[in-house]
């Protein structure tokens, strides 16, 4: 999830780029282009095809205005995965608003845009009007919040108008008095409104396919087939840029798993997949090698000390300095090793899959933070139970049939 930390500091990037002399504008246009189209077409994820597009007719390349974070439309095309990629293009999109704002007919042509806007802050990935409020300077953000809250509200019911408000920055009367329980109210009444209790949750990842059963995964290494599959899927990524980045929400009382597939940059295919959370069997965390970079390092130091030690003193005994060299190396060499994996990956925390489930549907996701995981697994479990409630069963009630409640959370470290 984006944070206002992330986003200010998206935004002092792209200030030192513009002033530096990238050409922070026209990438920033570029991608307000693409994403407002994907708003337009309500896309689950941004099309290559459109950026190709916006950029052939700029006549620039996918190389524009490099950033600390990546080249941002390179990360357009093919889809921003970590917080600080996606707050990177969530700064250029409202950098483009500001520059619209500045205009003669700014104003109007952002309300004409209004509604796109509307569909990228309800989706989440690269919120506009967060994005503004946190990215740009205070008296352009008071005039842009001041245009978005003025203009008109247009919903088919009183509740959706009510919604729609709120998204624009609306706060709604009840929540702005002080929660303080009055005499005779229930324990409860210091809890936030269940509409912020209830607020979606979304998570950039990839998918990694289908869950297979155990004894699949056994066949799989017995024959072979697991190594051929890994080393062809590694390959493709490699080569041929195979992707399948998704976004995984939680909205209401459903977890929902957006995306594509991706070869050369190119879209396969597209696929939106609904998990109901009462109707969960599984719901597994399993975390990937969090120690991987340690045993690496600790592996470099000691081949190195043990060759570096043996070489030093057999050079020495017999004063020939090419094998004290080679000795000298071999410990230079895992001290290096272990300076290079430390500056690679400072605190690093081991990535996590999530399994979800419902019913002989199954997906694998990949390359999800343990932090975001963690929360969603407590909304997951807190939504539960208000599923359970509603179904007339205490939270805690043992489920009546499998296909009715999830299997308990669990973690798993390979």
């Amino acid at each position: 999830m984006l944070t206002a930390e992330s986003l200010r500091h998206a935004a002092n990037e792209v200030a030192r780029a513009s002033a530096s002399g990238a050409e922070v504008d026209l990438a920033a246009r570029i991608v307000a282009e693409v994403l407002l189209d994907q708003a337009r077409h309500r896309s689950p994820a941004v099309a290559p095809s459109v950026v190709d597009e916006q950029l052939q007719a700029a006549g620039v390349g996918a190389s524009l205005a490099p950033l600390p974070a990546g080249k941002p439309l390179e990360l357009l095309r093919s889809g921003a995965r970590t917080t600080e990629e996606r707050a990177t293009l969530a700064a250029l999109l409202a950098r483009h608003l500001e520059n619209v704002l500045a205009r003669r007919d700014g104003a109007a042509t952002l309300r004409a845009a209004l509604p796109l806007l509307d569909w990228l802050e309800l989706d989440g990935r690269y919120p506009p009007y967060t994005a503004a409020r946190y990215a740009l300077p205070a008296d352009v953000t008071a005039r842009f919040d001041e245009l978005v809250r003025s203009a008109p509200v247009e919903a088919p019911t009183q509740l959706a108008a009510a919604a729609l408000r709120v998204l624009r920055g609306h706060a709604p009367e009840a929540s702005m008095a002080p929660m303080t329980p009055s005499a005779g109210a229930p324990p409860n009444a210091l809890e936030p409104p269940r509409a912020s209790r209830n607020a979606p949750m979304t998570l950039a990842c990839e998918v990694d396919g289908a869950h297979r059963a155990l004894p699949l995964r056994l066949l799989a290494v017995v024959t072979g087939w697991g190594l051929v599959r890994g080393a062809v899927l590694a390959f493709l990524r490699l080569v041929f840029r195979l992707r399948s980045p998704a976004t995984l929400t939680l909205d209401g009382d459903a977890l929902r798993v957006v995306g594509h597939t991706e070869l050369l940059g190119r879209t396969l295919r597209t696929w939106d997949a609904l998990f109901p959370v009462d109707r969960l069997t599984e719901l597994h965390r399993e975390t990937r090698f969090p120690m991987l970079p340690a045993a690496l390092s600790v592996l470099a130091l000691t081949t190195g000390s043990i060759f570096g030690a043996r070489y030093v003193v057999q050079g020495a005994r017999e004063v020939y300095f090419p094998v004290i060299a080679l000795g000298l190396g071999y410990l230079a060499g895992g001290v290096l090793f272990d300076f290079v994996v430390h500056a690679l990956y400072p605190g690093v925390e081991g990535k996590v899959r999530l399994t979800v489930r419902s019913g002989s549907r199954a997906l694998v996701l990949s390359h999800l933070h343990p932090e975001q995981v963690e929360r969603l697994l407590v909304a997951v479990e807190a939504r539960y139970g208000s599923a359970r409630k509603v179904l007339g069963e205490p939270p805690s009630a043992p489920p009546t049939a499998p296909s009715t409640a999830p299997a308990p959370v669990h973690d798993a470290q390979p």
